[in-house]
Parts: structure tokens; sequence; C-alpha cells
């Protein structure tokens, strides 16, 4: 499997918090808020080759079988990455690490409020 994917640069940090709810978010609720945004926004742009030269969208399942394929050591299931872009759970550091080299994408990404890492 192959996934391709273009990065829009232009997003910034503000596009993360609401200001009227910024200030009665906990840090674990801004983490999980910028994490899923960028999770799904990779995943949104990415299309899938498939074995017979077409391509089509990215799913989660998809995703999740192409994480326990390439990073066994790293458990992952297609709730737990809906969970992860609906801004349900934090993910765990070996994921973000795998997430990062599937999207090819430093792992601060994932956790920083500024496309630009």
């Amino acid at each position: 499997m192959f996934i391709n994917v273009a990065v829009d640069s232009e997003t910034t940090s503000e596009d993360f918090q609401d200001q009227d709810s910024a200030d009665t978010m906990t840090p674990r609720q801004v983490a999980a808020t910028i994490f899923s945004r960028r999770l799904a926004d990779l995943i949104s742009e990415s299309v899938v080759s498939t074995e017979d030269g077409l391509t089509r969208s990215l799913t989660l399942y998809a995703l999740a079988q192409h994480l326990e394929l390439a990073y066994p050591d790293v458990p992952v299931s297609q709730s737990g990455l809906y969970r992860l872009m609906h801004g349900e759970a934090i993910p765990r550091l070996d994921l973000i690490i795998a997430l990062a080299r599937v999207f090819d994408v430093p792992p601060e990404y994932f956790v920083t409020g500024d496309k630009e890492s």
C-alpha cells in the first residue's frame, strides 16, 4: 500500500482553538484537539494506490491495517484510530512516531499547533 499526502501549510495554531473555549480547555483537551485535527487532515488528504493502479481515499480501516503490518509492535485498531481522530483519546508516543513515519511528517507535527514543524 502506498500513501500519498499533500499537506496544507496555511493552518495556524488559532485554527485549533476556539477563542471562547480555549480558556476552559484542559491541556489534555487541547492536545487531543490538535492531534485529532492533524490526523484528520492527513487522512483526508491521503490517497491509497491499489494493486490495479487505481487510487482511492484512505480509510481508518486501511490505515489500521497498514500500521499493523508495518509496525506490529505498535498496538492499534480501527476503533482506536476513530477515538483519536475524534479527540476522545490521547495517543501513545510509539503510535505518534509510527503515524509520523507513515505520513512522512515529523512527530512534532501531531503535537504542536504550528504546522510548520
